[in-house]
């Protein structure tokens, strides 16, 4: 069985058996009459105990200091801690526990500047065995690859629920437009550019002129210049527009001359520091091109968003279309329709001008007939 002695008795322990010591010499000359020796004796036993009283005072004043100190440290406590001068083993523990408390404060204080979304700051490990600092530097590491890759989540799910937003705006535009191709133009040309916060816009629809010379025009816009906009055309390949339509690919470009373009704003005339062109395609053929120029960076997601538009804006050109080539057909068959209409009625008209003709003719045929019919009755 182990026997475990307190911190007290330990340290009196030597002056409690120096004491006895004292004690039995004080019996041994007490009986023999050495009044000489029994007065050192007791002063040894007194002076002993005094000794240890004190040696126990001197160790346990700074002891209860520190246990105190460790105490408030075990409860998530920093007080505040200054260690004594002392060059002994005792001042040591407490200089060692004065740098320890400093370093816990430097980590709470870290901590709560991550806490508050603050990781410009960095904690010094105290050393290459400092496990403890080397743990909340990759704490601060992960949480920075987390709080980003937060953001880009967040920022894809905006940007996504931003995407299908606008492209259920813009099918309700197109489903309300589809039978005027000059108010889808301006119309869809308007709402792009305040959707996606750019500053000017175009939509070039492709025209034929015949023997395959295709050439793309203007059919709606929004900020454009008013001179430039008038009769504005791009022959296939001519241009970015054209060049866009032969390459049947995306072109965003974010080194513009400064003569390309001028945005006209309050504040005066702005060359733009991008553009981007889409063409409109169905089946391989080139319907169109809608060119949006900003005077800053378009986003990523805005030019997928324009890109997915173009599907849906290439569709409803193909109906547009068909509905402008099925009223042109309806009302030539109606113009045919009433030509033959004309035709037949004056057809009917000469023939009953025939008729009468013939009427007229037979009756003089046959008062001639009778004449002769006369003049041989007389004859004979």
């Amino acid at each position: 069985m182990k026997v475990r002695l307190s911190f007290t008795f330990k340290i009196l322990l030597p002056y409690l058996v120096l004491t006895l010591i004292f004690f039995l010499i004080f019996l041994g000359v007490f009986r023999k009459g050495y009044p000489g020796i029994v007065s050192l004796s007791l002063a040894g036993m007194v002076g002993s105990l005094l000794f240890g009283i004190v040696h126990l005072y001197w160790l346990k004043k700074p002891l209860r200091r520190i246990s105190r100190l460790v105490t408030q440290l075990t409860r998530g406590s920093f007080p505040s801690f200054v260690a004594t001068k002392t060059r002994d083993e005792i001042g040591e523990l407490e200089r060692s526990l004065e740098q320890h408390v400093s370093n816990l404060k430097d980590i709470a204080a870290f901590s709560r500047s991550m806490a508050r979304g603050n990781f410009t700051g960095n904690y010094e490990k105290l050393s290459s065995e400092d496990e403890l600092g080397d743990a909340l530097n990759r704490l601060k590491v992960s949480l920075m690859d987390s709080i980003k890759e937060s953001e880009v989540r967040r920022q894809e799910e905006e940007s996504h629920t931003w995407s299908a937003q606008g492209l259920a705006k813009f099918s309700s535009l197109f489903r309300d437009s589809e039978d005027n191709l000059k108010d889808l133009s301006a119309l869809l040309m308007k709402e792009l550019v305040s959707y996606t916060e750019a500053d000017v816009g175009a939509l070039f629809i492709t025209r034929d002129e015949g023997e395959g010379n295709l050439y793309l025009e203007v059919s709606g816009s929004y900020a454009y210049d008013r001179e430039k906009q008038i009769d504005r055309s791009f022959r296939f390949g001519e241009g970015l527009v054209g060049r866009a339509a032969v390459e049947k690919e995306l072109i965003y470009v974010s080194d513009l001359p400064p003569d390309y373009m001028k945005i006209r704003s309050g504040l005066g005339e702005d060359a733009p520091s991008s553009i981007l062109l889409v063409p409109v395609i169905l089946d391989q053929q080139v319907l169109g091109v809608m060119e949006l120029a900003s005077l800053g960076e378009m986003p990523g997601h805005q030019i997928d968003f324009i890109r997915q538009l173009a599907d849906a804006l290439a569709t409803t050109l193909a109906k547009v279309k068909a509905n402008l080539q099925n009223r042109r057909l309806f009302e030539q068959t109606k113009k045919q329709a009433e030509a033959l209409a004309s035709q037949e009625k004056v057809f009917k008209e000469n023939m009953v001008q025939l008729e009468k003709a013939l009427e007229r003719s037979l009756a003089k045929e046959a008062e001639l007939q009778k004449e002769i019919e006369k003049l041989r009755k007389g004859l004979s």
